[in-house]
């Protein structure tokens, strides 16, 4: 099976740290990435992120994950079921920040019964979704997918009972994510809103090289460099070169 989302370059040790936190709330393993909202504004335009369709989402270069049979898991559910699946839209489209515990999936007696199988296939009794707002980055949020051996009655009682001070060290554990792996997770990265040499381009601008330079570094002519900065700075709504570059750091393009 090939599986296009891979792991991000991390130490284990921080995953492991939210893993042994979440432990005794009934949660074996999850998963963490940052979304988008399809109806926020945002800090950008890029339609990619405004449809959230399952088999782009399956597409994602990166995702942090405590077990790494869980990229399978994630590959199978979004490209085989999601898309038949109406709770996918309720719990990972129309999401409200907080926690979701998901119920079974609204699938055909057929399909059904494939998904028990695959939950059996990775000892999955119940999942759920935690979603959490990003500071300065209007329509992202952080998101943490949950996998348990529990019952989902068993499983929304723990985390319920507990829920303000699990949220709290979500956003700390979050956080943490976010500043040692935003290169990698950052949506218009991860989901491949932009091409590699537009990427190129931006990185060496920002460096401080002029147009004829990065030309001349990436084989370019110049007027190709000056399409893909007015195109960057149109994406990232940015009016000039210097508010693109401040954008892209704020975006973790940079």
């Amino acid at each position: 099976m090939s599986i296009e989302t891979q792991s991000c370059n991390i130490d284990p040790k921080h995953i492991r740290r939210v893993r042994e936190f979440l432990l005794p709330y009934g949660v074996m393993d999850f998963f963490y990435s940052i979304i988008t909202h399809v109806n926020r504004p945002a800090l950008h335009q890029f339609k990619k992120l405004g449809r959230r369709l399952p088999r782009e989402v399956a597409k994602a270069r990166r995702i942090i994950c405590s077990r790494d049979d869980l990229r399978e898991f994630r590959h199978r559910y979004l490209t085989h079921f999601a898309t038949t699946d109406i709770t996918y839209k309720a719990y990972f489209n129309n999401h409200r920040s907080g926690l979701s515990v998901w119920g079974a999936p609204d699938l055909s007696d057929n399909k059904r019964s494939q998904f028990r199988r695959l939950l059996e296939d990775y000892g999955v009794s119940s999942l759920a979704v935690w979603h959490l707002p990003i500071r300065h980055h209007p329509g992202w949020y952080s998101e943490f997918v949950f996998v348990s051996d529990l019952g989902r009655e068993a499983l929304l009682r723990q985390l319920g009972q507990h829920q303000q001070q699990i949220e709290y060290q979500l956003q700390l554990f979050a956080c943490h994510f976010n500043e040692l792996c935003i290169s990698e997770l950052n949506p218009i990265v991860n989901f491949n809103c932009l091409s590699d040499k537009a990427l190129q381009v931006l990185k060496l601008t920002a460096e401080g090289y002029s147009s004829d330079e990065v030309a001349q570094t990436l084989s370019m002519t110049e007027s190709g460099v000056y399409y893909h900065l007015e195109r960057l700075k149109d994406r990232l709504c940015a009016r000039n070169r210097v508010q693109l570059i401040s954008q892209a750091h704020t975006l973790g393009l940079l």
